[in-house]
């Protein structure tokens, strides 16, 4: 493809660095894609456990498509791209819709925006990353013969989507044009290939759901989740029949998928986790937590296959035992951000680091602004963020009088706090 050419003799000419490509590629996405596709760019070098990854795009059906810029003259154009790559697929597969849409810092949601079916990708797209479901693109200036040979043998002979694709740069009278050829392409379309995985069980569970007559409605589905969502609640805290590994368990289950950073996260988790134990139709409430790092909250029943007909029931009661005092988080005090003046903590305070990893910090004003020892001024979950590597709860990494920031809140909190 040809972004512009006026059909004369051109100069090619070397890009000044990767900085340049990458920023020419986010620009016109059509490069890294066949004439007639579609895909949208979503955001330059995305921070995630496993490193930077260069760029994200994505396309309407809810494929993710990681970019990995390199020129032909640096070194590490061989082999190592593609594990720095493989090593991206593994991390996000671990990554829900909105901890994605965190780590972009809202880009992908307005990227989903952008598209008439955004209602349904959100779940699409964290169904494609659990299944590892992404596309693959290693755009080069120069495509060398040792990594188009590794490149055309992923995507021959495994089930990995991934394409070299060559994009070069001309001059002619001072104006630059560039090309781009699909030098290695897998099988992948950019759309959903293959035939429809099909979810019997979980179809069924639906089915005697709306037969119910219940007034709330699955409103949101994807191939292996179906969703009731409450008014007023964040798309991230709903209800939701599930069907895992295609297994014949039906998982009927509370989902806080709240980041970290969300005041509201952890007293949902709270909440959620005094229903532990209980039992709806026989069946014994468990818990789990939504992020490997331990951020959000899972409230389930796995129901079997041959118990299939009790789903309405359960769903229905684990709505009635949990709903009202979720209603009082997103709508009570507990939603508002916590704040130095909520704690009665004074300006110029010095705050204690939970572990040697924080640095110590004195409070700037009355909300969440700290000073360092270097001098700089940051949000005090901005400070933990930029630490962890993740989103985190600025409140729950430092202390003050030897006490917890998120426990002093609780503790000023405990009346207001729902009893069970």
């Amino acid at each position: 493809m040809i972004i512009s050419d006026n059909g004369i003799k051109i100069e090619q000419k070397d890009y000044k660095d990767e900085k340049e490509l990458q920023a020419l590629v986010f620009e016109h996405p059509e490069l890294l894609c066949e004439e007639g596709s579609e895909l949208v760019s979503i955001m330059r070098e995305v921070r995630t456990g496993a490193g930077v990854i260069d760029m994200l795009a994505m396309t309407a059906s809810g494929i993710i498509t990681l970019v990995e810029v390199k020129l032909e003259r640096n070194a590490q154009i061989r082999r190592e791209v593609l594990a720095q790559i493989f090593d991206y697929i593994s991390e996000l597969s671990n990554y829900s819709y909105f901890k994605l849409n965190e780590a972009t810092g809202g880009a992908l949601e307005r990227a989903v925006d952008s598209f008439e079916n955004s209602a349904e990708l959100p779940r699409i797209i964290e169904d494609n990353l659990k299944n590892g479901l992404v596309r693959l693109v290693i755009a080069v200036d120069e495509p060398r013969d040792d990594l188009r040979r590794l490149v055309e043998f992923v995507a021959r002979h495994t089930d990995f989507r991934v394409d070299l694709v060559e994009i070069k740069k001309y001059l002619n009278n001072e104006e630059y044009y560039y090309s781009s050829n699909l030098v290695v392409q897998s099988s992948f379309s950019m759309e959903r290939n293959g035939p429809k995985k099909e979810y019997p069980l979980l179809d069924k569970a639906v089915a005697l759901w709306k037969q119910s007559g219940s007034p709330f409605e699955v409103k949101n589905s994807s191939m292996s989740f179906r969703q009731i969502r409450m008014d007023r609640w964040p798309a991230a805290l709903h209800y939701e029949f599930v069907i895992l590994n295609n297994k014949p368990i039906l998982y009927i289950r509370l989902d806080n998928e709240l980041s970290a950073s969300d005041p509201r996260s952890d007293y949902l988790s709270e909440i959620i986790e005094q229903f532990r134990g209980k039992y709806i139709c026989g069946y014994k409430l468990e818990t789990r937590s939504y992020s490997r790092n331990g951020s959000g909250k899972i409230l389930y029943v796995s129901l079997p296959e041959e118990d299939v007909d009790k789903a309405p029931a359960i769903m229905a009661e684990l709505i009635e035992m949990t709903k009202e005092s979720i209603d009082q988080v997103i709508g009570g005090s507990m939603a508002k951000p916590t704040t130095f003046e909520m704690l009665g903590i004074p300006e110029g305070s010095s705050l204690e680091p939970l572990n040697d990893r924080y640095p110590r910090a004195v409070t700037v004003d009355s909300k969440n602004m700290v000073r360092l020892e270097d001098g700089s001024v940051k949000a005090i979950s901005r400070v933990a963020s930029d630490v962890s590597g993740t989103a985190r709860n600025g409140f729950k990494c430092y202390k003050y009088n030897g006490e917890i920031l998120t426990d002093i809140r609780r503790r000023l909190e405990n009346n207001s706090m729902p009893q069970y």
